[in-house]
Formats: C-alpha cells, structure tokens, sequence
C-alpha cells in the first residue's frame, strides 16, 4: 500500500499532515506500506492532482499496488485515525476486544 500526502507550501495544515504520516507509515513497512509526499505545484503533483480529484489541501490517499484509491483523509489527520485507515485497508484491524485483552 502507497500513502500519498499532497501538499502546498502555502498550506498551514500541511506540515501536520506530513509529520503525523511519516510518524506512523514505519510502523507498517512490514505490510509493505510507504508514504510520499505530493507537492501539488509540481509537474507530477499536477498529474497526480488531477488523476485523483485533489480539490483540498492536505490530502492523505491510501493505494493499493495498481493504484486504486483505498481510502481518503482531507485535512491534518491524527495519527489515530491514519492507524485506523492503514490497517482497516489492510485488513489487520482488530476488534475493541481483542485490543482490551491483547489477543493477536
């Protein structure tokens, strides 16, 4: 899975995005889960931008290897909510129970 973060240097928000995203796609490389930053300004961010609908910045994508769009975050995510879509996407999601008594 690809995580793809478009950003813009006027963006506020952005920065956040990018620092919650790089704190926790490591977490995940086993699963085979990288991340990139998008500059949306440049000629693949163009590209990109428009392959996918970018309308508002930041954007946090989740992909699968061909592509597709798994799963979308408009705005500065918690590194809550990004764990939750990461392995909600990979299907490794556990239950609250499972959680509360440690159960793999």
């Amino acid at each position: 899975m690809r995580i793809l973060v478009f950003v813009s240097s006027r963006c506020p928000h952005c920065p956040k995005a990018v620092a919650g995203v790089k704190a926790v796609a490591p977490d995940y490389a086993s699963y085979g889960v990288s991340f990139e930053k998008i500059r949306v300004k440049s000629k693949r961010g163009k590209l990109l931008s428009s392959r996918y609908g970018i309308r508002s910045l930041p954007t946090v994508l989740f992909l699968d290897d061909e592509g597709g769009e798994l799963d979308r975050s408009v705005g500065a995510p918690r590194e809550s909510s990004l764990r939750d879509k990461i392995e909600k996407s990979l299907g490794i999601k556990k239950s609250f129970m499972d959680k509360i008594l440690g159960r793999k």
